[in-house]
């Protein structure tokens, strides 16, 4: 398995289907870069998410319900 392909399966955490062989280096460098800009997007997206829904807690009760998210 090349370089690419290997840090690919890492960032899927899972191995590489076997379609994936004919792939070239490029193509699985090009799909984790995109896989990588995804995840950044959905992360933003998520943070994004979190921070709009504590508009709904009552301000006395969001540091309580930080702390419990993990925030």
């Amino acid at each position: 398995m090349s370089e690419a392909a290997s840090h690919l399966s890492d960032t899927l955490r899972a191995p590489l289907p076997d379609a994936f062989d004919r792939l070239t280096d490029a193509d699985h460098t090009e799909l984790d870069r995109l896989l990588q800009q995804a995840m950044t997007r959905r992360r933003a997206n998520l943070d994004a998410a979190i921070g709009s829904s504590l508009d709904f807690v009552p301000r006395l009760m969001r540091p309580a319900v930080k702390k419990a998210l993990g925030l």
